[in-house]
């Protein structure tokens, strides 16, 4: 076999498998049935304590999104197409990462559609190529932020792009009412299905990409650009030694997607997946010391089910609580992988998926808030991971808990307040499943949580569930 073609063959293998702890395991898993993975104990019971000597704001940057406007359902107009136009104004989200994913690497600003000008093959040439009239959808996306002003996580072609083209395009931004304060020097360059001949290497997109920084610093030097890292053997690996080694960059971008089959063994590391965030972001610490964490790609899947739904929850307990490490975080994705809202073309009609509904009340509860500092002392299931997880804020003046089951079981959840016992009444209300296969789905406008009574005052967290726990 040709030794060029056996390259190209053995880097798309290894882009397409870059996500078991991805997109793949997830996506095999849709349609499975997924069994809850612990043998748990008689009695669970979980208390959480709050210190309100101190609060930290909630940073918003933290609940972004990614969107992708698929082509067999929005055409090929992107956010320009009234359906796109319509569910963004109905989210109205606080920060959006534009363009999404890979596409950032083929995006022409100025025609607002995909290019590819050299030779360098990809897996993507054809949905590059072959599609000259797509369009992302700029002018829709200029509307919609006109109307609504979310914050954008802009990402940069250096794939393409001169350093000049770039000015250009932060010049553009900026006269169209964009603040940009955020961009992203390419989507995933570590990955050789990614790159193009300006950054066919790590040497090339270090040249590249120090370039691109230089030129956008010297027009606006209150920026901050990310360059992408690798997260497997982060420690080690050979793009993060290479590119540690500079210091053009305020920050480095991880895409983590925390995906597996619908196993046991699946299921469980699913529902840690929030460990397993952390522990990533902690580890790239290591390898690049003092710098913030942009992770603008991630999701946790075992497949469409409670499980998932659950642990997408609480990974983002473990983004709030280390604001000290994650600076940004955009899931993926609104419409797309394991999306939010699902979208029935025939009729025009969105609806939330459980994702969705997760999404809702963390945004309810976090958004807007300070967070306390708190401590949760919980039943552990499985190898040592807590069966409830929790946090408080303060919204408003009112004391708000949010906390998540992990288990089959309903869990009396106690909670203490600057170590004195609460007395007070709460409004308990709850989003939660009947099985760990459960996967519904809600219209645009409905509440998604349903009121818990409680006997007694004594709260109890309902099997499979996320709750709103006010103090009254």
């Amino acid at each position: 076999m040709n030794r060029n073609l056996l390259a190209f063959l053995i880097a798309v293998f290894a882009c397409a498998t870059s996500s078991i702890d991805a997109h793949v395991d997830a996506q095999d898993a849709e349609g499975s049935q997924v069994q809850y993975p612990f043998e748990l104990p008689t009695e669970i019971k979980a208390t959480l304590n709050v210190d309100t000597t101190g609060s930290t704001p909630v940073n918003h940057l933290l609940l972004g999104l990614n969107c992708n406007w698929p082509e067999n359902l929005y055409g090929k107009i992107g956010y320009n197409h009234p359906d796109a136009q319509k569910l963004i104004t109905q989210l109205d989200p606080s920060s959006l990462r534009f363009p999404h994913g890979v596409w950032a690497n083929f995006y022409d600003w100025e025609s607002d559609g995909r290019r590819i000008t050299d030779d360098y093959h990809t897996p993507y040439d054809t949905a590059v190529k072959n599609h000259p009239d797509l369009k992302y959808g700029f002018d829709g996306f200029h509307k919609l932020h006109q109307q609504l002003n979310f914050d954008v996580l802009l990402t940069f072609n250096v794939n393409y792009d001169s350093p000049e083209k770039a000015v250009r395009r932060l010049a553009d931004r900026r006269s169209k009412g964009f603040d940009v304060k955020w961009v992203e020097l390419g989507n995933e360059p570590f990955w050789k299905t990614q790159r193009s001949n300006a950054i066919a290497d790590v040497e090339k997109y270090v040249e590249v990409s120090k370039a691109h920084a230089a030129a956008l610093k010297a027009e606006s030097p209150e920026l901050l650009v990310s360059i992408p890292v690798h997260w497997r053997t982060a420690e080690t690996n050979p793009w993060n030694i290479a590119v540690k080694k500079h210091d053009y960059y305020d920050a480095v971008t991880l895409h983590k997607h925390i995906g597996y089959k619908p196993d046991r063994e699946g299921a469980a590391k699913t529902l840690a997946a929030r460990q397993h965030m952390v522990e990533t972001g902690q580890t790239l610490q290591k390898v690049f010391p003092d710098l913030p964490i942009w992770v603008s790609e991630w999701s946790a899947s075992c497949g469409s089910n409670a499980l998932s739904v659950l642990a997408m929850a609480d990974v983002y307990l473990g983004f709030f609580e280390h604001p000290e490490m994650f600076a940004i975080a955009d899931y993926f994705q609104i419409n797309a992988s394991e999306k939010l809202i699902a979208y029935d073309k025939s009729t025009g009609t969105h609806t939330r998926t459980c994702y969705g509904a997760a999404y809702q009340v963390v945004r309810n509860v976090f958004e807007g808030s300070q967070i306390y500092k708190s401590s949760i002392d919980s039943t552990t299931i499985g190898n040592g991971l807590d069966a409830v997880s929790a946090n408080a804020v303060i919204n408003d003046g009112n004391l708000i808990l949010f906390a998540i089951n992990k288990t089959t079981q309903p869990v009396p959840f106690e909670f203490n307040v600057d170590g004195n016992a609460n007395s007070q009444p709460v409004m308990h209300r709850a989003l939660s499943f009947d099985a760990a296969n459960d996967f519904k789905t809600f219209d645009m406008d409905e509440d998604v949580l349903v009121q818990v009574k409680s006997t007694d005052r004594r709260i109890k967290l309902p099997p499979l569930s996320i709750n709103r726990i006010e103090v009254q």
